[in-house]
C-alpha cells in the first residue's frame, strides 16, 4: 500500500511539476478543468441518491465549464478572489470548531457544495499561474506547502504520534503529525520562495505558508466528514495507493484559496 501511495505520488507531482514549468497558463486551465471533471464525477457518486450516466457527465461538465469561466473572472477581479477565499475561511473555520469541541457531525455532499468547493479553488490554479509577479513560484510553492505537509503528517504521525487530531472525523490523524507536517511545509515553502527570487519579508512568507497549511489540513478532514457522511472509505479508486481523484486534491482545495486571499494583502 505504501509503495503504491509513493509510486503513484511521485508520478503525478512530476506530471504537475513538468506541466507547471512548461506549459502556458491557458493549458493550466485546461487541465484544471479536466481534474474538475473527474472530480466531480466522485463527488455525484459520494451522494446517496442513485444518478444516470448522463446526469454524471452533465454535472461534471458543468463544473470544468465553470472552472474556466471563473478563471477568466479571477483575471479581472481581486474583489471575485477575495470572496472565494472568504467563503473558504468560513467554512475551514466550522471544520475548526468541530476539531477543538470533538464534535460528531454529518454534511451531505450536495450539489451546490460540489460547485462551491471544486469550481473556485480549481479556477485559482490558472490564475495563479498566470500572474506577472513570480506566478509560476507562487503556484510552485503552495503546491510544495499541501505535498510536503502531507508527506510529513504522514510520517510524523507514524513516528511520533500520539494523540488523535479528530478522532471522530479521520481517526488516522494526530495533533503531531498535523505539527510536523505544517513545520516542514511553512520551512520549505518559504525557502523554494526565496530559492526562485520572489522577494517579500521571509517572516511574513512563512506565517502565510502556515496558515495554508493549516488550511490544507481543514480541507483534508473536511472531504473526510463528506466520506463518512457517504459511508465511503475513499471517493473512488483511480488512483492506486490514494483512492479517488477528490483524495488526491483535497488538501489543495482548501490551502489554494485561502494562500491567494492572504497573498492579495502582500
Amino acid at each position: 500500500m505504501l509503495r503504491a501511495r509513493v509510486l503513484t505520488g511521485l508520478v503525478l507531482a512530476s506530471l504537475a511539476l513538468i506541466a507547471l514549468f512548461f506549459l502556458p497558463t491557458v493549458a493550466i486551465a485546461g487541465l484544471a478543468a479536466v481534474v474538475g471533471f473527474l472530480g466531480a464525477l466522485e463527488w455525484v457518486e459520494l451522494r446517496k441518491q442513485g444518478s444516470s450516466t448522463a446526469f454524471r457527465v452533465s454535472y461534471a461538465g458543468l463544473i470544468a465549464l465553470g472552472v474556466v469561466i471563473l478563471w477568466k473572472l479571477f483575471e479581472y477581479s481581486a474583489v471575485a478572489v477575495s470572496i472565494v477565499s472568504i467563503g473558504w475561511v468560513g467554512l475551514l473555520g466550522w471544520v475548526a470548531t468541530l476539531v477543538v469541541r470533538k464534535t460528531p457531525v454529518s454534511c451531505a455532499p450536495g450539489l451546490g457544495l460540489g460547485l462551491f468547493t471544486l469550481v473556485p479553488a480549481l479556477s485559482l490554479l490558472p490564475y495563479i499561474h498566470g500572474q506577472s509577479d513570480n506566478g509560476v513560484v507562487k503556484l510552485l510553492t503552495v503546491l510544495l506547502v499541501v505535498w510536503v505537509g502531507d508527506i510529513g503528517a504522514y510520517f510524523g504521525g507514524r513516528r511520533f504520534g500520539r494523540s488523535a487530531l479528530a478522532p471522530l472525523i479521520s481517526p488516522g490523524k494526530t495533533w503531531e503529525g498535523a505539527w510536523t507536517g505544517l513545520i516542514l511545509a511553512a520551512s520549505v515553502g518559504t525557502a523554494i520562495f526565496f530559492l526562485f527570487g520572489a522577494p517579500a519579508d521571509p517572516v511574513i512568507i512563512f506565517c502565510v505558508l502556515a496558515v495554508t497549511a493549516v488550511a490544507a489540513v481543514l480541507a483534508d478532514l473536511f472531504e473526510s466528514i463528506l466520506k463518512r457522511s457517504a459511508g465511503k472509505k475513499d471517493s473512488g479508486n483511480l488512483l492506486p495507493g490514494h483512492g479517488g481523484v477528490l483524495d488526491r486534491i483535497d488538501s489543495l482545495l482548501g490551502a489554494i484559496p485561502v494562500f491567494s486571499g492572504l497573498t492579495l494583502l502582500l
